[in-house]
């Protein structure tokens, strides 16, 4: 992998290894792109950009192709968890408030 691509990571190294891995169980071939998406989204929580330009490295795709993907399939998700339930509990709180 290039420097300046690895300059461009923010996740933590596990995490890195952990997307390298699961696509290297899929030998790198895109043709596995949804299955490596549904791993990584299971040990991640979510697929936010970086990751996506990382699968699209591993398997040697356009970012574009990968984002596509994600965003075509309603399963996939760019938004960490913990702003979904945050979004969940707000709305359910302004529910109650009216109820009152």
């Amino acid at each position: 992998m290039e420097d300046s691509f690895m300059d461009t990571i923010h996740i933590p190294l596990q995490q890195f290894r952990d997307i390298q891995h699961i696509c290297a169980e899929h030998k790198n071939d895109p043709g596995e792109l949804i299955s490596i998406l549904h791993a990584v989204q299971e040990i991640i929580g979510y697929l936010p950009q970086e990751v996506q330009e990382i699968i699209a490295n591993e398997l040697s795709i356009p970012v574009s192709k990968v984002y596509g993907v994600v965003t075509f399939y309603s399963f996939f998700t760019m938004t960490p968890p913990w702003q979904i339930s945050h979004i969940c509990l707000s709305g359910y709180s302004l529910l109650c408030k009216r109820c009152r």
